[in-house]
C-alpha cells in the first residue's frame, strides 16, 4: 500500500467521523440556541434595569424601546429549513 492510498484511507475515515459528529451537533444546536436566547433576554433586562437606575430614570423610555427591540430580535422564529447539507460518499476504507 502506497503513501497516497494510506492517506486517502485516513481521509475517508476522518470524513465519516466528521459527518457523524456534525449530525450530532446539528441535532443539539436548536436547544442550545433557545437557551442562549433566553439567557440573552434576561441579561438585556438586567442591563436595562441597571442603566435605568444609574441614569435616575431620565432615559427610561429610550431604554425600554431598545430593550423591546433586543427582545424581539431574540424571539424571532428560526427558519424551518435546515442548514444546507452536502453529502460526500467516500470510498470504503480498504482493509
Amino acid at each position: 500500500m502506497g503513501l497516497t492510498e494510506k492517506a486517502k484511507e485516513f481521509t475517508d475515515t476522518a470524513l465519516l467521523k466528521a459527518g457523524e459528529l456534525s449530525e450530532v451537533a446539528r441535532e443539539k444546536a436548536p436547544g442550545y440556541l433557545d437557551r442562549a436566547a433566553d439567557l440573552a433576554v434576561k441579561a438585556a433586562d438586567a442591563t436595562a434595569s441597571g442603566v435605568d437606575r444609574a441614569t435616575g430614570g431620565r432615559f427610561h423610555e429610550k431604554i425600554e424601546e431598545v430593550t423591546a427591540k433586543v427582545e424581539a430580535s431574540l424571539d424571532r422564529p428560526r427558519p424551518a429549513d435546515g442548514p444546507t447539507v452536502v453529502t460526500v460518499d467516500p470510498d470504503e476504507p480498504k482493509s
